[in-house]
């Protein structure tokens, strides 16, 4: 309707002070020929339309005009209200502006407040994965602030341990839930402290990421759960003029997932192995099983999977017990001997124990049978990938992303 279609020409020159014609027409999917008609009746109506011809013209409102918008259409109101107010608004401390405003759209749309003040959302948002607990973010909505006020702020941050040997930052969580990292894993380090321009916020299944531009203007992303302090300072943030945050955390995100270090894993699986694989690994185990080996008379298969490093690896095979064979690497081989003699140590098997050392003597005469080229290998994190690595490595512009 042609009504819409001016309420929404002058929110949009009102949002965007300065606008082409061509720019409008591309917005509201009309001719350019039809802007200029329809500036015309704004203007008629007392709406103050300014446009300019030439280079460096357009289309805006006089300054300081603001359009009273005083209604909203059954379907608008609907669209704005089915959420509620989420419970990440809560955690940025937005949540009583969000009800307020809420309430003010109900009385404009004609709508009757929920009985006792309910939220009345339609549509409840569960954001984190199952069986997760919720991260703390101590410093959450001092840094919703400085984004507000585009302000730049100082943090301490804490950044990831590092695995002896593994040669990369392991995850927080590399074993099943509830299992503490490798014996290796020293300390974690001291936090560092920096000075960044905040960008925007990212929640990804529940955990906030800071996305700020920093030395340089290098575009860095930041686990905000790690972020042991937070001080807002009296210094403005510039934001570039081309950042665009989904669209960046949507290349990050492809980046950083093809950029992880990669251990493939060769290992055989017997059927009720095989059966599990996909509960355990999450839905990428597909792929993997997809390209597996025929099975054996027995129903086993050799399967390729990948981890980050071989603790990580150790780990979460430890679990399937003789029900998966690894074949290589030898070191991930040795990892889940001695996982094994410290369960027998802890509980007490000396036959057992003395097979285990055979077992071992084994392995380390055994030549090391990695994948050739030409044989299948897929690629499968373990059942979650955000506890295989925190996203809080640094993305510098130009990479390929």
């Amino acid at each position: 309707m042609r009504a819409d279609r001016l309420v929404s020409l002058v929110l949009l020159l009102q949002a965007r002070r300065h606008m082409t014609a061509a720019a409008l027409a591309a917005e509201l999917e009309v001719s350019v020929r039809t802007v200029y008609r329809d500036l015309a009746a704004l203007s008629a109506a007392g709406v103050p339309v300014l446009s300019e011809s030439g280079p460096g013209g357009g289309c805006q409102l006089m300054d300081g005009y603001r359009f009273p918008l005083r209604g909203l259409r059954p379907e608008e109101a609907e669209a704005l209200l089915i959420l509620g107010v989420p419970g990440a608004l809560g955690e940025l401390g937005l949540d009583s502006a969000a009800a307020a405003a809420h309430r003010k759209i109900r009385v404009t749309a004609g709508e009757r407040e929920p009985d006792g003040g309910a939220n009345g959302a339609l549509v409840h948002l569960d954001m984190p994965r199952w069986f997760r607990g919720h991260e703390e973010v101590p410093h959450l909505r001092t840094l919703a602030e400085a984004l507000r006020r585009h302000r730049r702020v100082a943090i301490a941050y804490q950044p990831t341990r590092a695995v002896e040997g593994a040669g990369t930052a392991p995850p927080a969580e590399s074993g099943p839930a509830g299992t503490a990292p490798p014996a290796s894993a020293p300390a974690a380090r001291p936090a560092a402290t920096r000075t960044v321009g905040p960008l925007g916020l990212v929640n990804k299944a529940g955990i906030w990421y800071l996305v700020a531009a920093t030395r340089g203007r290098r575009v860095s992303v930041f686990r905000a759960g790690r972020i042991a302090a937070a001080r807002i300072l009296d210094e403005p943030a510039e934001r570039p003029a081309d950042f665009e945050l989904a669209g960046f955390w949507e290349r990050w995100s492809a980046e950083f997932a093809t950029s992880r270090p990669r251990l493939p894993v060769r290992l055989r699986a017997s059927p009720q192995a095989l059966t599990v694989f996909g509960e355990v690994f999450g839905d990428d185990a597909r792929p993997a099983l997809d390209a597996a080996g025929p099975p054996d008379e027995h129903g086993w298969q050799t399967v390729t999977l990948s981890f980050e490093h071989e603790f990580a690896a150790a780990h979460r095979l430890a679990g399937f017990g003789g029900r998966v064979e690894v074949l290589s690497p030898p070191s991930v081989r040795a990892l889940l001997l001695t996982a094994a003699r410290g369960i027998l140590d802890r509980y007490g098997s000396p036959p057992l124990s003395a097979g285990l050392d055979r077992e071992q003597r084994h392995a380390d005469e055994r030549e090391p049978e990695y994948p050739g080229p030409g044989e299948p290998g897929q690629d499968v994190p373990g059942h979650d990938r955000g506890r295989d690595h925190d996203r809080d490595r640094e993305h510098q512009p130009g990479e390929v992303v």
